[in-house]
């Protein structure tokens, strides 16, 4: 199955020899929103979960179990809606994780296609460019043409397998 998902990858890139800056820039864009939108997902279930608490007096519970006890009062419309909006967002961190996995499973350089991604734009610690260059053992020029090959291939696995993939 992962030899057909690569083979199928790199047949789209094949299709694609030369890097689609729209792919390119739209998958920038949104690996440099990625962290910030996991932790507002965070903060949203958290959120929910207290309001749910202070609400109807009850102990933290999952998501799934506070919309289970939640009538069709208008306040337990909003915290439900609350966590319909969290769930949404995290089938889509999802799909872009999966989208991730690709990268890093890729044939011979998905590790480091996956690391220069990690260290730009995953990563708690933001590192310069000069310390990603050092890290990884390779020179600047090397290492801007992988960057950008590396966010290419994110973005055709993103839009050309995994949310393909979902949608069916």
């Amino acid at each position: 199955m992962k030899q057909k998902i690569f083979n199928d990858l790199s047949d789209i890139i094949e299709r694609h020899k030369k890097i689609d800056d729209d792919i390119y820039e739209s998958a920038t864009l949104l690996l440099k929103n990625y962290l910030g939108v996991v932790w507002s997902n965070f903060d949203s279930y958290d959120d929910a979960v207290r309001e749910h608490s202070e609400v109807y007096g009850t102990k933290n519970y999952s998501g799934l179990e506070i919309m289970s006890q939640l009538g069709a009062e208008k306040k337990a419309r909003e915290i439900m809606n609350k966590l319909l909006y969290v769930a949404e967002n995290k089938m889509m961190l999802d799909v872009i994780e999966k989208a991730l996995a690709h990268v890093k499973e890729y044939p011979d350089i998905g590790e480091l296609y996956y690391d220069i991604i990690n260290k730009n734009f995953l990563s708690d610690h933001k590192c310069n460019q000069e310390e990603i260059c050092d890290s990884l053992h390779m020179g600047r020029t090397t290492y801007y043409r992988r960057r950008k090959e590396a966010i290419y291939l994110f973005g055709v696995s993103l839009w050309e397998y995994s949310i393909p993939s979902v949608m069916n």
